[in-house]
């Protein structure tokens, strides 16, 4: 698997689900929030690539799932999101108990033709992670987190048992911004969005 393939949750012209490889994998950071199981739902409302558009049919796939652990330093505010061994940078707000991850990297997109250069994949995750007791007071379910903001509950922090942080709920946008080349066939930029779900594993003390 090339490193663009391990940096992203999607690639072009092949949709890549990915499973992290935790048995040997190094978090950076001094604290491990945790190892999510997710799942991405395409958001059709909110999408604007073309489902039925050759390469774009693949990156509008209806929903795929992966794996991710958050991790975080705790004397620099440091953050990071690891998906299978590849520590990808986030940034953490406090406030309001939000990850952000995101990646760009060169997309090689057949139909934009063989002279096109310079297409990107831009994808960013951002999620909010719940403690428990916030998971639970919204039954433990992503469509209950309320439009006004954060549920009752304990914030997500470190525990006797381990980090005390149950579901992570937000999105995952994927652009495609086409190639800088004359040659490209491809000359509008669009985006496919995913609702995004993740439950917390528990392995190896996580």
């Amino acid at each position: 698997m090339s490193v663009s393939q391990r940096r992203f949750l999607l690639s072009l012209p092949v949709l890549v689900a990915i499973a992290a490889c935790v048995s040997e994998t190094t978090y950076p950071g001094d604290v491990v929030v945790g190892l999510f199981s997710f799942h991405a739902q395409a958001d059709w409302a909110r999408t604007d690539c073309n489902a039925d558009g050759g390469d774009f049919a693949r990156l509008t796939d209806g929903g795929f799932d992966f794996a991710g652990t958050f991790s975080r330093d705790s004397v620099d505010g440091g953050a990071w999101l690891t998906v299978d061994g590849y520590a990808r940078p986030a940034t953490y707000s406090v406030p309001a108990q939000r990850y952000v991850s995101s990646e760009k990297a060169p997309a090689q997109v057949p139909s934009c033709g063989d002279n096109c250069t310079g297409a990107q994949i831009e994808e960013t995750l951002s999620v909010v992670v719940l403690s428990d007791s916030q998971d639970r007071s919204m039954g433990s379910r992503c469509v209950n987190l309320p439009a006004g903001g954060l549920p009752d509950g304990s914030v997500p922090a470190p525990t006797a048992n381990g980090y005390d942080a149950q579901r992570a709920c937000g999105t995952l946008s994927v652009t495609f911004l086409p190639g800088t080349s004359p040659g490209c066939k491809c000359k509008t930029a669009c985006t496919a969005v995913y609702g995004l779900e993740g439950e917390r594993r528990f392995n190896g003390g996580q």
